[in-house]
């Protein structure tokens, strides 16, 4: 009697998660196809095959969905898309269509989208082109959609605005990006100071850390690319202060691409902040050596890693951390393959917040300046060096999500274009057909003038000859031109 009852709770549990793969599936399904039509009717007309061939079998999932559940409702809620009150959850590959819609509801403050029984295909086909080419208007854009929606008379889709709170709280692009850079500031003043307090043996705000963190977060939820752009910020002076902000950075950037929620964001931000705390402990003789390491000096160099994770689990707030801070404190220099640094006890596998702090931390220290390193490599070269590693110091997985997210050319490189113009690039395309045309900040004129340009999207295309107006010829060694990136994101 016993065994059938667990056999009937195994089957009820066993079926339960059958139904919700099945509904997981089919929401990813509509929440791609919802995003590509969108984009689509943004290129095409709505009689165009490449439409029609999106919204098909777009209608089909909404009407199954309304027909098993009643009810198919898209709702953002701080940064976090939810359908029909499940979590969209996004990987790598979904991550530009999740940043795609996400901004075209932003931008009409739209915070709801629903489709109710009766919908058919020509009511949904005029509200997505009335989404895709309705312009915001600065003043009332949820008003003014909804007015052009009922004017439309499109039947059985309803729109809600974005809760009044997330709107009083929105900044415009001059708040974003001033707010990122006083976040980016303070996080490396408080870094120094829990250095120091570490020193001293003080208690180090950890309360006040998490807090930076979230604060970074939310940043980059709004705009990644500037933030990913501080960290062309180099400070040779405070280099483990600056490099464990810039490994923060581009961490949480990277767990963002790869679906990361905002608790685990902040965990993981958490962890790839203090990473380095270990290096307290090395001389500053050694870590700041010109020449070659003795063995010795190597050894003292690796124990980093078991000195930092005594630290952290010795901290007064060591509560307010997750614990993979100690795994990432602890293997962020074990490679793939599990060499590299600590060998140590029948360890077969290494986490996923290691993986993901040691790409960055690799990458962010090999493009900047140290006493040990004669040649400091651009951040094109050292993406090339990474790839060149993948599958033995990289995850090939990983590594490949990290390559999208930095592009082929990294936020903060200087290139040359064939106007003869150079300019820095500011932001990555994520479509893979124009992962070579970046967002990019003019800085000369055609003549080689400096200039404070403008910055332009190398997609753009001269309608009359249908051909790009601008495009990338090489990327350059800011470091030769005398030009430091990071002066361009600071000016901003």
């Amino acid at each position: 009697m016993l065994n059938s009852t667990k056999e009937k709770d195994q089957k009820k549990i066993n079926n339960n998660n059958s139904f919700d793969k099945i509904l997981n599936k089919t929401i990813e399904e509509i929440f791609i196809r919802f995003s590509s039509a969108l984009r689509t009717a943004q290129i095409y007309e709505p009689n165009n095959l490449a439409f029609i061939e999106q919204l098909s079998p777009l209608f089909t999932s909404i009407r199954n969905i309304l027909a098993n559940e009643g009810k198919a409702v898209f709702q953002f809620q701080e940064n976090t898309l939810f359908f029909n009150k499940n979590r969209v959850k996004f990987d790598y590959i979904s991550y530009h269509n999740f940043k795609f819609l996400a901004d075209e509801f932003r931008k009409k403050e739209i915070g709801t989208v629903g489709f109710e029984p009766g919908l058919d295909d020509e009511n949904l086909a005029q509200f997505i082109v009335l989404l895709a080419n309705s312009k915001a208007e600065k003043e009332n854009p949820f008003e003014d959609f909804q007015t052009n929606l009922e004017n439309k008379e499109i039947n059985h889709i309803f729109i809600v605005k974005t809760h009044p709170y997330e709107i009083a709280t929105k900044m415009d692009d001059v708040q974003v990006k001033q707010s990122a850079k006083n976040v980016f500031f303070k996080s490396m003043t408080h870094m120094k100071e829990s250095f120091n307090r570490e020193k001293q043996h003080k208690k180090i705000h950890l309360k006040t850390s998490r807090r930076l963190v979230q604060s970074i977060v939310n940043i980059i939820s709004q705009d990644e690319s500037f933030m990913i752009g501080m960290t062309s910020i180099k400070n040779y002076d405070e280099y483990t202060v600056n490099h464990s902000t810039n490994v923060c950075v581009l961490s949480v950037s990277f767990g963002r691409r790869l679906g990361l929620n905002k608790e685990e964001l902040i965990n993981l931000g958490l962890s790839a902040f203090f990473h380095d705390i270990g290096k307290l402990e090395v001389p500053k003789e050694i870590l700041d050596k010109k020449g070659k390491l003795t063995k010795e000096e190597r050894k003292i160099i690796e124990k980093h890693t078991f000195h930092g994770v005594a630290k952290l689990i010795n901290l007064k707030e060591f509560s307010y951390l997750p614990v993979n801070a100690l795994y990432v404190a602890l293997e962020h220099h074990l490679w793939a393959n599990l060499s590299g640094y600590p060998k140590y006890w029948k360890r077969d596998k290494v986490n996923l917040y290691s993986k993901i702090v040691k790409m960055c931390d690799f990458f962010d220290s090999i493009t900047t300046e140290r006493p040990y390193r004669k040649h400091v490599l651009t951040k094109e070269a050292a993406l090339g060096l990474m790839l060149a590693k993948s599958g033995t110091e990289f995850d090939p997985v990983l590594l490949k999500v990290f390559a999208n997210m930095v592009g082929v050319y990294p936020i903060g490189s200087l290139v040359a274009l064939n106007t003869g113009e150079l300019g820095i690039v500011t932001e990555t395309n994520p479509e893979v057909a124009f992962v070579l045309r970046p967002k990019v900040k003019l800085i000369t004129d055609h003549n080689g003038n400096k200039i404070d340009g403008e910055i332009v999207d190398l997609t753009d295309k001269d309608p009359e000859a249908e051909e790009y107006k601008r495009t990338i010829v090489n990327s350059l060694d800011p470091n030769k031109y005398n030009i430091q990136p990071s002066d361009y994101f600071l000016a901003q």
